[in-house]
């Protein structure tokens, strides 16, 4: 006579913590946030334990607005992307170890009006330099009216996250 004992698998803690603890991260960000956002995501970056937080606000400038109320939660900078769709709007930031990234697809004039504003809020107000006595173009210099970060260059700065 053989007797069969069967138990019960049971997950190994640490991704059962890391993916409660990516999840509680989104709840506080949804419950913190004005605008809502279309879906939330808590996903596992592939051959990882590492579970990270997805905010997807969809298109339009109401979500843009979301994606720029979040970085301000969370601190962190906004960046833009301009593709044949529109302009990406997304931050992407690690809280406690947990990635995060949310993002909006705008169109370009919403993109403009939603970026000038946030970005020179908090800056004063620049002017443009006088003309001196030389009439060449090149010889008056303008400063940029808004700094962008290129999103290549925060994807290439951001281990472990995924676009």
């Amino acid at each position: 006579m053989t007797t069969e004992i069967t138990e019960q698998t049971t997950p190994t803690k640490p991704p059962r913590t890391a993916y409660q603890a990516a999840a509680a991260l989104a709840a506080e960000l949804v419950d913190q946030a004005q605008v809502l956002p279309d879906s939330v995501e808590v996903h596992r970056d592939y051959g990882t334990d590492i579970y990270g937080v997805r905010l997807h606000y969809g298109t339009g400038l109401t979500a843009g607005r979301g994606v720029l109320e979040t970085a301000s939660i969370v601190d962190t900078e906004i960046t833009r992307e301009d593709v044949v769709a529109g302009v990406w709007v997304e931050c992407r930031t690690t809280i406690d170890g947990i990635p995060l990234i949310a993002r909006a697809l705008l169109d370009p004039s919403d993109a403009g009006q939603l970026l000038t504003t946030a970005d020179t809020a908090d800056e004063p107000e620049q002017t443009q330099p006088a003309p001196t006595a030389d009439t060449s173009p090149t010889a008056v210099t303008a400063p940029a009216a808004i700094t962008v970060r290129p999103l290549a260059d925060v994807k290439a700065t951001a281990p472990g996250t995924t676009a």
